[in-house]
């Protein structure tokens, strides 16, 4: 429990924007209506309809490994990387500088794609929600090493950040001969609501066996539905909820995708997109600043000894420390902030084997920027359209967080367009079921996590799939006008 507390003292200070992840296993599906979230350029096989059944996702990734942060013993019981068998410098030699923890969810309320000659046009609305957290590494160090370890630890910039809002976007993408395509996406974007609180500087330093915190701090919100009130000077955390009867959008913005396509050779196509490229400008109802300060501790010598009793010490602490984190009212002043959206960059090539079109193999890179946490990934896939209405896709990837496959199954036979995918599945799993309180015998075999990766999505799609059909998949995956 006390390690719990400790951690989600922590998560409060995350702060990371991270880019919306899409089907990445669905880049180069056959028959995919949304292949055009991911590539502006690609084309669906028929119109499309949907509402509220349309492709709606969610997911979740961290650069931190689970196998890093837990560890079983001879029983198979496991542990955290706080206990005294796991070597300190080993342990930290896996952390990162900056550590994220991002999730993200997409719902898709309305899609209609149509065709209009050798042109497909899109107009979709979706909703949003952007999550993450960040970890520098001294905290790691700071739990590990406790006071045998350096006598500065420096965790500014942790923090925590959610931004949801509602997208509207419209699509065009044209066909030429065959061989090129373009496309955008054109959005607007309208702000539900966002929140931080960030840590400018938080540092932890021991001298003659006391402890000293600095600590400045902020914490803002965006949504007219926001309701709070305040102790003296200092915002009422407790108070902080949605409960105003006042309604309206928490912010604007726009932003815009960009792809295009081009047949190189009758079996090769090489594609290329860039999405999100735009900002948001947030309306801050409420901020709040925890001015630069300073507390003492002095941990009870001979009172404790061991790991179990410097975490209850860290504990002890922690509570003592809300002083630290009481956040001056300053929603007076302006506080509107633009704020760029984290954007991503796709780059694929995709070769028919000469002697069945309708097998393919694929290289996928993706690129994400813009953010606290940019990343790369890379990905290889196998793509089989057996039947002109059915389509499988597998793909792997392999990095230093571990192994993982993914997949993606889309049933379109016209009438109704099935997808369901994922991404992200782990070739390595724990069982985590000693580290749960009360759970039912017939529950531990299923009380499971990836080993090697905090990684994970999963994607489910329905919709209307209408009109005839313009992509030939036994003649190399050609539309047909």
């Amino acid at each position: 429990m006390k390690r719990i507390l400790i951690l989600a003292f922590s998560f409060v200070w995350a702060v990371s924007p991270i880019a919306a992840q899409e089907l990445e296993t669905g880049y180069f599906l056959g028959g995919n209506p949304y292949a055009f979230r991911l590539n502006p350029a690609f084309q669906s096989e028929r119109n499309i309809l949907s509402i509220g059944l349309g492709q709606t996702g969610v997911g979740a990734w961290s650069n931190l490994g689970v196998s890093t942060l837990l560890y079983p013993d001879d029983n198979g019981h496991m542990y955290t990387f706080l206990n005294d068998r796991v070597n300190t410098q080993t342990f930290l030699r896996q952390i990162a500088t900056k550590n994220a923890l991002d999730a993200d969810l997409r719902v898709n309320v309305l899609t209609i794609g149509f065709w209009s000659g050798v042109s497909f046009m899109t107009l979709d609305f979706n909703v949003r929600s952007l999550n993450s957290v960040s970890l520098p590494y001294d905290l790691f160090s700071f739990w590990k090493e406790g006071t045998t370890g350096p006598s500065t630890f420096d965790l500014s910039g942790m923090g925590l950040r959610s931004k949801s809002f509602v997208e509207a976007a419209f699509g065009w993408s044209r066909n030429y001969d065959n061989v090129f395509n373009i496309g955008f996406r054109a959005k607007a974007l309208v702000g539900a609501l966002e929140a931080e609180a960030i840590a400018k500087n938080l540092k932890l330093s021991s001298s003659g066996g006391n402890w000293t915190v600095q600590a400045e701090s902020y914490l803002n919100a965006s949504s007219p539905s926001l309701a709070y009130s305040r102790d003296g000077e200092y915002l009422d955390l407790e108070s902080l909820n949605l409960g105003s009867e006042k309604y309206g959008p928490a912010g604007y913005g726009a932003a815009i995708d960009l792809g295009a396509s081009w047949n190189v050779l009758p079996d090769l196509t090489l594609s290329a997109s860039v999405l999100d490229l735009g900002a948001i400008r947030w309306n801050r109802e409420v901020r709040g600043h925890s001015p630069e300060s300073s507390y003492t501790w002095a941990p009870e010598e001979g009172s404790h000894s061991g790991q179990q009793d410097w975490e209850a010490e860290i504990n002890d602490a922690m509570e003592q420390l809300s002083g630290l984190l009481r956040f001056k009212d300053v929603s007076g002043s302006k506080g509107e902030k633009l704020e760029m959206m984290p954007f991503q960059v796709l780059l694929g090539a995709e070769y028919r084997m000469p002697f069945y079109n309708r097998l393919s193999v694929g290289a996928l890179y993706t690129g994400r920027g813009g953010a606290c946490f940019a990343r790369n990934s890379g990905r290889l896939s196998l793509n089989w359209n057996p039947l002109d209405f059915l389509s499988l896709s597998t793909s792997a990837t392999l990095n230093r967080l571990g192994e993982s496959f993914g997949f993606a199954f889309n049933l379109h036979p016209g009438g109704i367009n099935l997808l369901v995918g994922c991404d992200y599945v782990p070739v390595h799993v724990v069982n985590i079921s000693s580290m749960i309180d009360n759970i039912p015998p017939q529950y531990e075999k299923l009380a499971v996590i990836p080993r090697d990766q905090m990684k994970l999505n999963l994607y489910l799609g329905l919709n209307l799939a209408f009109g005839k059909s313009r992509l030939d998949h036994s003649k190399g995956f050609r539309y047909n006008f």
